[in-house]
């Protein structure tokens, strides 16, 4: 006889989604316990182990996963596939950026400490080796090439991690900003200012707006739809504070204007190129990143690429679907005077 599976077990889950055991998270079993990462189970748990992983690899709704276990306590499996959600082991959305690459630092090896990334003498001593590296694969024969000029837009680039915080953003710099990733449509020609794979821009933009921080606009997080050139509201309720960001960026939002949230939707890519399209709007992101750089500093705009954020805290105002995910977030203001 097969336990029952209740409405109240059921809650927290979507129960027409098949879950996946996420690739990027490991598990073993050590005598009575099952060790997920950081993560221990023992008891019903271990019981369960292996087939509940390979019922999980290959997508299976939670209702049906849970029936699979007749001999088990149900509310206690309901726990732990709970618990398991809420770790994002078991997943039915894209994986993010950071839970994709995270395994592949088990895939090297460095002798570099924790220490030298927290302490500034020692970080920049390994800054400076990175830059000054060279290839000891290439033969003797070097080529010198050209001195070029490069225009100014060019050579005074760089990152700005404070801005101009007593002055408005213009309302014509703001919306040469985000415009530059408008389309274009003329006759049976649809184009870009910027390129991508397959002419597809997977990249939907999202754009939250301090207030008082831009001239005519009001605080809120919106859509920038290119096709009409518009900014659509998704939320003026939306408040994004720091707590968004971890430390080292806390003070970087603080003065900014606007951020600018670059989110990859699959449902455009995959179809053609499947996982490698995930791949491939990493790229796109970046060339995305150096026209805004390159705009920024034609209007005396400053912008900060953002690594990494915990936007798990802020994902329920942007009313994504499961076919999309943040691939990088921008902060932008004036250059201060």
């Amino acid at each position: 006889m097969q336990p029952q599976v209740t409405k109240k077990m059921m809650k927290p889950f979507h129960e027409d989604c098949e879950y996946f055991w996420s690739p990027s998270v490991r598990w073993e079993q050590q005598d009575d316990e099952i060790r997920i990462e950081l993560l221990s189970y023992s008891g019903t748990v271990s019981g369960l182990f292996p087939t509940f992983y390979y019922l999980t690899q290959k997508g299976i709704k939670i209702p049906d996963l849970i029936s699979r276990f007749p001999q088990a306590n149900p509310d206690q499996v309901a726990d732990f596939v709970r618990d398991l959600i809420a770790n994002r082991i078991l997943v039915h959305t894209l994986l993010t950026p950071q839970e994709i690459y995270f395994p592949q630092e088990h895939l090297i090896s460095h002798s570099y400490s924790s220490e030298t990334f927290l302490d500034p003498a020692q970080y920049e001593a390994f800054r400076q080796e990175k830059l000054s590296r060279s290839l000891p694969q290439t033969t003797q024969t070097n080529v010198p090439l050209a001195e070029s000029e490069f225009p100014e837009v060019i050579t005074a680039r760089r990152t700005w991690r404070q801005f101009e915080e007593k002055k408005k953003v213009p309302f014509d710099v703001f919306s040469s900003l985000i415009s530059v990733f408008k389309q274009y449509r003329r006759e049976d020609e649809i184009r870009y200012n910027y390129a991508t794979a397959g002419g597809l821009y997977p990249i939907d933009l999202y754009v939250y707006i301090k207030d008082h921080r831009v001239e005519n606009m009001k605080a809120g997080l919106y859509y920038y739809n290119p096709i009409e050139n518009v900014l659509q509201m998704v939320s003026n309720t939306c408040v994004i504070t720091e707590d968004a960001h971890y430390s080292m960026n806390k003070e970087i939002f603080q003065s900014s204007a606007f951020s600018i949230y670059l989110i990859y939707n699959a449902d455009v890519t995959m179809p053609k190129y499947g996982g490698l399209g995930y791949f491939y709007a990493g790229i796109d992101s970046g060339i995305m990143v150096q026209l805004l750089t390159h705009v920024a500093e034609m209007h005396k705009a400053g912008i900060c690429s953002i690594g990494d954020m915990n936007f798990r805290r802020i994902q329920k105002y942007f009313k994504l679907s499961p076919q999309q995910v943040l691939i990088h977030s921008i902060e932008v203001g004036l250059q201060p005077q």
